[in-house]
């Protein structure tokens, strides 16, 4: 018994169904990074400014002190 090649059309078909479910895969991959994203971006970016807000406060409470500190000695 010898196998028969397939035809050049039923190969670019497989080739092309191949290439059909990978691009789905690495579509459905990228969707799920982008919204992982998304929701690490919605929390992560109030807490950065939040702790943007909290140094500063910090450093201008640190220079009033000092201020008060130079004027009172």
């Amino acid at each position: 018994m010898t196998t028969r090649r397939p035809s050049p059309a039923v190969r670019a078909r497989r080739a092309l169904a191949i290439d059909l479910g990978l691009a789905l895969l690495v579509a459905a991959l990228a969707l799920q990074i982008a919204a992982g994203l998304g929701v690490i971006a919605f929390v992560a970016v109030p807490v950065f400014l939040l702790g943007l807000l909290w140094v500063g406060a910090e450093r201008l409470t640190g220079r009033i002190r000092r201020r008060h500190a130079k004027t009172a000695a």
